[in-house]
């Protein structure tokens, strides 16, 4: 089905699952939501519909599809107002069925990832590539510097925890974005001189739950500026000013583990979710999404 609407993601484990809409803002005309499967993920995803269904759109509360995954996979949830100009914020649950309901542990508690081997590249006007760990400045307050093009390498990555990136880049005519792209790819330019003017993180993977960057940047002439989420985007006021400052952390915001009990349904994701962190001068910025998704810790019996 052709996606109409804002996309959120929603990564799930191998399993069988239910994905239900609990409810939406406008109940007299609520938004229509689409379960589209990622491409990357289509070798491993099974949509169960009805047999006169030809389509995974869910068209009002209490509507339900079940999905079947041979391994982690990826969906895409996509909402469609009812009417011109209506409603786009609903809420959708899946929730994980099993005949063994008892032997389904769950745990928030976050494991540790070693991020000693990951670094943050950036294309440096007049110096070529530089290479920085996460908590260090590419180009930076004390050194501001265009950064043309950014990538990320990371020795050891563990598995099912993926992060990537994207970028607009400047110059003379419209800024132009690009397309996400995973550890190991380039976003950007080299040898053209074109300034980036937004850039774009996302962690994402099963690993990766509970984990959030932190993104620090300065725009040439603008406030220094700081952003915390699972996604993050930076750019200056008026998005055309030439990035000269990068600087990422990446941190689980858990301070202890919970007990591993059942618990009534938890957001787990909510992308693209900005938490707003004030920076050191008071600047603030956020962005958040109208759909909500949510995971269920309760199994239902099979």
């Amino acid at each position: 089905m052709k996606s109409s609407g804002p996309q959120k993601p929603l990564d799930l484990q191998r399993g069988l699952f239910l994905i239900r809409y609990d409810s939406a803002e406008d109940p007299a005309h609520p938004p229509r939501i689409g379960v589209n499967v990622d491409s990357a993920s289509a070798h491993a995803v099974e949509l169960l519909l009805p047999p006169s269904v030809a389509a995974p759109v869910l068209w009002s509360p209490g509507a339900s599809l079940v999905v079947r995954l041979s391994a982690p996979a990826r969906l895409l949830v996509d909402v469609s107002p009812r009417t011109p100009g209506g409603s786009v914020a609903a809420r959708i649950q899946s929730v994980q069925l099993s005949t063994d309901p008892q032997g389904m542990a769950w745990s928030d508690e976050v494991a540790a990832v070693d991020f000693s081997g990951l670094r943050v590249v950036g294309h440096l006007a007049g110096r070529g590539d530089c290479f920085v760990g996460l908590g260090e400045w590419l180009g930076g307050p004390q050194a501001p510097t265009r950064i043309e093009g950014v990538a990320l390498d990371w020795v050891g990555r563990p598995a099912n925890f993926g992060i990537r990136q994207a970028v607009r880049i400047g110059g003379a005519g419209e800024p132009k974005s690009t397309e996400f792209v995973e550890v190991g790819a380039f976003s950007g330019t080299r040898g053209r001189a074109l300034p980036l003017v937004s850039v774009s993180f996302e962690v994402f993977g099963l690993a990766a739950l509970g984990y959030e960057i932190t993104a620090e940047a300065l725009f040439l002439g603008s406030p220094q500026m700081r952003v915390t989420g699972q996604r993050v985007v930076v750019s200056g006021p008026t998005g055309r000013e030439p990035l000269v400052g990068l600087k990422l952390q990446i941190a689980a915001p858990q301070a202890a583990p919970r007990p591993i009990v059942p618990a009534a349904p938890t957001p787990v994701a909510d992308p693209p979710s900005l938490r707003p962190t004030a920076a050191p001068d008071g600047m603030e910025r956020s962005s958040r999404g109208r759909v909500r998704v949510f995971r269920s810790r309760t199994a239902a019996k099979g």
